[in-house]
């Protein structure tokens, strides 16, 4: 009985010795260690950089880091990277880091966000001298993760950002003042001191996603509470206080006469001589949303090409011939972290007015497609 007694607790001595001197090691395996790097010219990358860290948790080994203080990779897990948007992608100064330790990040996780710029991911651009080309939120991301594809992104992020007018330097003035020449369907930050694009849901969504898939945490419930980081009671105007920073200009008769509103809506049609446009949002996923374009192209005998595609949007020329002349219609589908459940769809035709109406007749059938069996998402 009693070496019963004895070799029990000696087994039990054993195991919380064990313990004693493996939890310590377990622990270290658990919690990875993490490195989020920003550039930033105008200090709005530094806010959503602290923003970000509030939100995957303070409690957690996250360092964040300004690009010029990093010597190495080496010690993290997972690394996060932020940049502004500097001509529709990230800065130089990051391509030039992720040059540097390609080899490195390519065994690490992860994750990309850039600010700046516009948010909605159903925009194309047309420039003269340039092919039309798809901009905006993670489209920006395109580019680095081409040049380097051996880094596999767990996370990615389009934000918006802020513009404080009076502050832009040399290019960034000359780029606003290019993209409100350009713009067709409108300048929104025309008339203002400082102009935000910023969807801060947008940033929370990317936080709590690192929180799930990297550290396998739940995503924080009460994530809005960490919006002061960002929000501020500088004004959009110094002369008009009743002017808004997240202003947006919308037109309803084809660009003569412009309304500001103080968020974008995400139903807009603009019939004008520069362009047709049209934009709605239905209730599907992507894969759904791509069957009923074909399902209409095929109708329409239209030529439904490929352009881009991601996990999250997928960009179309659709090509109809009209008198012997082929005529593209620009099509995008996405969907939006601070949407979900939804798909936002954009039409865009640049042709003359006098020879797009066929193309116009066809966008209307294809939104009547993609609109039926109560699919259509009306509000805002």
């Amino acid at each position: 009985m009693i070496k019963g007694v004895m070799k029990a607790r000696n087994m039990y001595l054993s195991a919380v010795l064990a313990l004693v001197f493996l939890y310590p090691n377990i622990c270290s395996a658990e919690a990875k260690k993490g490195l989020l790097v920003y550039d930033s010219i105008y200090s709005s990358t530094v806010e959503v950089a602290y923003w970000l860290k509030a939100i995957i948790g303070i409690e957690q080994q996250l360092d964040v880091k300004k690009l010029d203080q990093v010597i190495t990779v080496a010690p993290y897990d997972y690394v996060i990277i932020g940049s502004y948007s500097k001509w529709e992608k990230p800065s130089p100064r990051i391509y030039k880091f992720v040059e540097v330790w390609k080899d490195e990040l390519a065994k690490k996780e992860v994750c990309y966000f850039l600010t700046g710029g516009d948010w909605d991911e159903t925009m194309v651009l047309k420039a003269p001298g340039s092919p039309v080309k798809i901009i905006a939120g993670r489209n920006y991301l395109f580019d680095i993760q081409e040049k380097y594809p051996n880094i596999k992104p767990v996370v990615i992020g389009g934000f918006g950002g802020r513009q404080v007018m009076p502050a832009l330097q040399g290019s960034d003035g000359f780029m606003i003042w290019m993209l409100e020449k350009l713009s067709r369907e409108g300048a929104h930050w025309v008339g203002l001191e400082i102009w935000e694009s910023l969807v801060p849901e947008r940033v929370e969504v990317f936080g709590n996603e690192i929180r799930t898939k990297i550290l396998g945490l739940p995503p924080l419930a009460d994530v809005q509470k960490y919006r002061g980081f960002w929000d501020s009671l500088q004004p959009a105007s110094l002369t008009d206080p009743s002017k808004k920073k997240t202003t947006t200009l919308v037109t309803e008769d084809g660009g003569t006469t412009w309304v500001a509103k103080d968020k974008r809506p995400y139903t807009v049609k603009q019939n004008s001589p520069k362009i047709y446009y049209s934009r709605s949002r239905i209730k599907a996923d992507l894969l759904t949303t791509a069957k009923l374009l074909e399902e209409w192209a095929g109708t329409e005998r239209i030529t439904l090409k490929e352009q881009r595609n991601a996990s999250y949007m997928k960009y179309y020329h659709a090509v109809k011939n009209v008198g012997g002349k082929d005529l593209i219609i620009y099509i995008v589908e996405a969907t939006m972290p601070d949407d979900p459940g939804n798909v936002h769809v954009s039409f865009r035709s640049w042709d003359k007015p006098e020879v797009r109406r066929p193309v116009e007749e066809a966008i209307e059938k294809a939104e009547l497609l993609l609109w039926a069996n109560g699919r259509k998402v009306d509000g805002r």
